[in-house]
């Protein structure tokens, strides 16, 4: 291509320097040079955007011995230096403002560093921590019989109990994986794990390893993933084993209690085995992208594209309790199974949440004043005269966020909803947010905030999802939120841990065949299935609203509401199995996680 003049490359120079400005982990300014050296600053080729450390050395090796590439993950640029500083002023001759890589149009800019500090060096260390427990076997199985077990999968994958999910297509043999909660259904499949699967199976039992009777096999494209999850220990005995087929991948892992986190390249044929920590106290899961940052095989980091790849995840089912030493993640050992029966899910429901709502709706809404600021956003991009349905609308605190809409809401407390209507005269009408009175598609919006995880079971909470669908117009679009169980995500802390702490005790019989335990107040979650205590303000209380059954024994002014708090990606899969629907976003918003899906 013809080469840029020198005042174009001069004001790129400028914006990059501007743009290095405002970024603190790497002092670039300083380091400049208007005279050539042996080092080399591409300023708008790194691995952020894209390029891999090979197809930068191809270019750049022609000119003579490169000392060293500094590719900085989440950067645009990247830092090369020659043995010879001619070398660097012929390449910089030669392709400064004038050569393109890859298929890009724009032309590649370079400008000289006085040398490569300790800065960037010091991103060049990788070192990982890896789970305790966690083992990775690299070629595991040859060429010959990675393409055997290709073959077999693919040609497997158009036959019976193979599920199309968002991110992947999975086929379960033995039983099925449950996504979502996590579980095994323990009711057998017709096929078993197939004969061609035999040598592999072999391999594992010579590490130890107990026979495994259930298959999970996931294929993906690049794009696609799986959030982080932990397999329930219930269900499932120590030692969790993937085998990748087809191409390499980045798995990603985080300490269900520390927090931290570290990704780890598993290559096409190899086999990774988790136990003890890495299967019980650590999440492990894939983010949906086209490329992972990789550490390159001679030192320092270059992308990784991703291809078709397949994987195979072998699980032994438990039959009998979970007895590890991991108490505080272990669902058998936390409290008792909780029998979540049409009655008994009636029953908690009656007693740990409409009730309790309806004995402390005057003091909870003193404390739900002030619209959430991405709620509002959401309500406020609907066009005038647009139709918006609040379910479980609470004191209707969202009803103002726009004088232009039309809004009508749904509650189950007549407290709280006798609070709306004294409030502005808002329309709103008593029902169960499964099953709204309103008429199939009539509405441009609807929202449901920190409704759904009140409701006791999956089926309970789909149905709900389901009916939103029914009420919108074909186009229309809702917003969820629910609470998270993630309270804190990296080193920020939501609101609701911020606050001044309350001590309750630890269990309480929600149901004669459930005992769940009592959480702390501004405290980590533990469990997935909750009693929340909400201590009342006297002042706000009468002698009836002490008298509601949602209140605890040992304190009749503390009440204990139910929640099921959602697990990363819970809430995404639940409405991926909504038929006619599509989510457009799904985030997370101060300790919830929240979804933005569309009608079809």
């Amino acid at each position: 291509m013809k080469k840029v003049n020198g005042k174009k490359i001069a004001r790129k120079i400028v914006r990059f320097c501007a743009h290095l400005s405002k970024d603190m982990s790497v002092n670039l300014l300083d380091n400049f040079s208007s005279s050539p050296t042996n080092v080399l600053c591409l300023i708008n080729a790194g691995l952020l955007n894209g390029f891999t450390r090979e197809e930068i050395l191809d270019i750049f090796e022609h000119f003579g011995e490169v000392e060293n590439l500094i590719m900085l993950e989440g950067k645009s640029y990247c830092v090369l230096s020659f043995k010879k500083e001619n070398n660097s002023a012929e390449s910089y001759q030669k392709l400064n403002g004038s050569f393109c890589l890859k298929d890009e149009s724009k032309p590649l800019y370079l400008c000289f560093l006085k040398c490569i500090d300790d800065t960037l060096l010091s991103f060049q260390e990788t070192s990982k921590v890896w789970p305790t427990g966690l083992k990775l076997k690299k070629n595991f199985i040859s060429l010959g019989e990675e393409e055997k077990l290709l073959f077999f999968t693919h040609t497997q994958q158009s036959e019976s109990q193979t599920s199309q999910l968002k991110h992947r297509t999975v086929k379960h043999y033995g039983f099925e994986f449950l996504y979502g909660s996590n579980k095994v259904d323990k009711n057998p499949l017709s096929s078993g794990i197939p004969v061609e699967m035999e040598p592999l199976v072999e391999k594992f039992m010579e590490f130890g390893l107990v026979r495994p009777n259930q298959l999970t096999v996931n294929h993906y494209v690049p794009g696609q993933g799986i959030p982080l999850h932990t397999d329930t220990h219930s269900s499932f005995e120590d030692g969790i084993i993937s085998v990748s087929l087809g191409s390499d991948i980045v798995m990603d892992f985080k300490n269900n209690k520390g927090g931290e986190c570290v990704s780890i390249t598993l290559p096409r044929r190899s086999c990774l085995i988790m136990t003890n920590e890495s299967r019980y106290m650590w999440s492990h899961g894939i983010t949906p992208r086209k490329s992972d940052v990789v550490d390159a095989e001679f030192g320092g980091l270059t992308i990784l594209r991703r291809e078709k790849r397949t994987s195979l995840t072998f699980r032994k089912i438990r039959t009998s309790e979970c007895d590890c030493k991991f108490t505080e993640w272990c669902d058998s050992q936390s409290s008792k199974v909780v029998d979540f029966s049409e009655e008994a899910a009636d029953q908690i429901e009656k007693n740990h949440v409409f009730h309790v709502y309806d004995g402390i709706a005057s003091h909870f809404s003193e404390t739900r004043h002030s619209p959430w600021p991405n709620v509002k956003a959401f309500i406020m991009s609907f066009p005038v005269g647009s139709l918006l349905v609040d379910i479980g609308c609470g004191n209707g605190k969202y009803f103002n966020c726009s004088s232009s809409l039309f809004s009508i809401g749904t509650d189950r407390s007549s407290q709280l909803l006798k609070i709306c209507r004294n409030r502005d005269d808002h329309q709103v009408v008593k029902a169960d947010c499964r099953v709204s009175p309103f008429r199939d598609s009539i509405a441009d919006a609807a929202i449901c905030i920190a409704v759904i995880h009140h409701l006791t079971t999956d089926e309970r909470r789909l149905k709900t999802l389901i009916d939103i669908s029914r009420v919108l117009v074909k186009g229309g679009r809702a917003l969820i939120y629910v609470w998270a169980r993630d309270q804190q995500i990296g080193m920020e802390k939501s609101s609701y841990l911020l606050q001044k702490k309350s001590e309750v005790s630890s269990r309480a019989e929600a149901y004669p065949t459930a005992v769940l335990p009592v959480h702390e107040n501004r405290t980590n979650f533990k469990h997935a299935d909750i009693l929340v205590p909400w201590k009342l303000n006297f002042r706000n209380s009468n002698s009836e609203d002490l008298e509601n059954r949602g209140s605890s024994e040992s304190n009749p002014s503390t009440y204990l509401r139910f929640y099921h708090v959602f697990k990363e990606g819970e809430l995404e899969y639940l409405c991926s199995r909504v038929s006619n629907i599509t989510v457009c976003r799904s985030f997370y918003d101060q300790g919830n996680w929240c979804v933005e899906f569309k009608k079809e």
